[in-house]
Parts: structure tokens; sequence; C-alpha cells
């Protein structure tokens, strides 16, 4: 039998950096949203013993990989010693993002495996579990609007973010996560934009909302691209856009489909693009 999930891509509708821990992680303060552009994962729970990953685009298959690392978190938890299983992950999520592909990949895996193996358990349990394996995994377990805090585990509710149509550009360029980490050690501080997003959710308004987007680390590393991305964005109908994680993805929010795709034809030179639109919540 086989068992297939969606695993949503993310976006931070902000971003702060409240400053680096004595375990070497940093402190941070964001709003966080699911986004319909999804990698798929399917588990087959037959076939040779072990956990094995088959994802393709020159990611790891074997420990390295994520997915493999969730699901022996997972039987390790549950004390299950014999199992074989299998995954496959169709990725559709770009690399080199900020919007957490790998982590929600891993959370799939965690929710398949909770199916398959009718454990039960409950979403803190499984936050509980993610958070060992990746700062976002806790968030991707079932997604929606959150306030993280903490590394990102320490996740409460806000208002979600009211329907809208989000532009995504992935331009050609990658950014180290790590050295976006050092060079924001080395910058000033700066009051958080978190507050004001949660206040804005609040309102329902998305013109409210856009003008509360805010990322630390698009303000510290003064990307060009990401710079023209968003430039190019406001300019064609946007209410506002913004960097999203380390990068390198772009998003602006729009209220009308037309004018989001009509935005990313214009920004077809400068990336790939995907129209999408904000998932609520979902179950287990």
């Amino acid at each position: 039998m086989k068992w297939t999930e969606p695993a949503y891509g993310k976006l931070n509708l902000t971003l702060d950096i409240l400053g680096k821990l004595e375990n070497g992680y940093h402190s941070l303060s964001m709003v966080m949203q699911s986004v319909s552009l999804a990698d798929r994962v399917t588990l087959c729970c037959e076939g040779e013993k072990g956990i094995h990953v088959f994802c393709g685009e020159g990611a790891p298959e074997g420990e390295e990989n994520i997915v493999w690392k969730a699901a022996k978190a997972f039987f390790e938890y549950c004390g299950i010693t014999e199992y074989s299983v299998q995954f496959w992950v169709e990725k559709k999520i770009p690399s080199q993002a900020g919007m957490g592909g790998g982590s929600s990949d891993a959370a799939a895996a965690l929710r398949l495996l909770n199916r398959a193996y009718g454990k039960g358990l409950t979403a803190d349990e499984l936050r509980s579990l993610g958070s060992r394996i990746g700062a976002d995994v806790p968030f991707c377990i079932t997604g929606g609007t959150m306030q993280a805090e903490g590394i990102g585990e320490i996740l409460t509710p806000v208002a979600e973010l009211p329907n809208c149509w989000i532009l995504l550009c992935k331009p050609p360029i990658g950014v180290s996560t790590p050295q976006a980490f050092k060079e924001s050690d080395n910058a000033p501080a700066v009051p958080p934009k978190t507050p004001d997003m949660v206040q804005a959710l609040e309102t329902g308004s998305l013109e409210k909302i856009a003008a509360a987007l805010g990322n630390r680390f698009q303000e510290i590393l003064q990307i060009p691209q990401i710079r023209g991305i968003i430039r190019n964005m406001e300019e064609n109908g946007a209410l506002g856009a913004c960097m999203t994680g380390s990068g390198s993805v772009v998003f602006g929010i729009f209220c009308e489909k037309e004018k989001a795709e009509q935005a990313a034809n214009r920004l077809k030179g400068l990336g790939n693009c995907y129209v999408v639109q904000p998932i609520s919540e979902y179950s287990l």
C-alpha cells in the first residue's frame, strides 16, 4: 500500500534576528505562511529492509537526506526496530529558495509514517519530534499562518493571511544561510517587524499586511538581484514584496490573479516564476 502527502512550501512574512545564542544558533521572531507550491512525498511500507529515499535532482538519498533523518527519528521515538520503508519525493519547490522545501518533505514523511503505522501522535508530538531534525520542520507539520520564535520551534497561531494571490520569483542565484547568519552577527540591531505583522493580520487588510512585510536578511545582504525583483513586482501591481528566509525567492502579494500573472510575464527574464495562494493550517 502507498500513501501520498503534499509538502507545502513556506514563506516568511517577517523574519527578525534577535541575537546569537550560546549554542551558536540564533534567536528568531517570524511570521510564517504556507503556500500552495508543494513537493509530493509518497511512502510505501514494503520491500527491502531499512529506510530508502528516492528524490533525484542531485539530492542525497541516504542518511544525509532529511526525509531519511525524519524516518529514523520516528522509528526511534516509537520504539520500532524492524521496518521496510521507501519514500519517493517529487520536487516542485526550488532549492536554495528560503521556502523550507526539505523541511516540508521531512514533515510530510512524519505525517505519513504516523498514519501508516497507526501511532496517533498529536501535532505537538510530531512538532517536538520534528524539532530534532530541523528548525522549520515543526511549522511544516501543519503549516498555516504562525508566529515562530526561538530557533523556529516555538509556534503560536495568529490570524490567517486573507485569500490573495502570491507571485514567487526564484532568481538563478543562491544564498548561503550560514554566511547570511554570519553577516547578521555584525549588523546593528533594529526594531523587529513581527509584532507589526501580527497586528496587521488581525485587521485582515492586505494593504496593511503588505506594508508590514520585512526580512532582516534582505536588509543586511542587499543583493542587487533581489532588490531588482522587489522593485519590478511593486511596479507591476504588488501591494508589497519581500525575500523569504535567507533567500533567494522573492514574493509579492496581489489582490487579483490576473495582475499576478501579468507581473509574472514581465519577470520571466529575472527568474522562474510561480503564482500561488496561501494555505490554511491542515489536519494530520
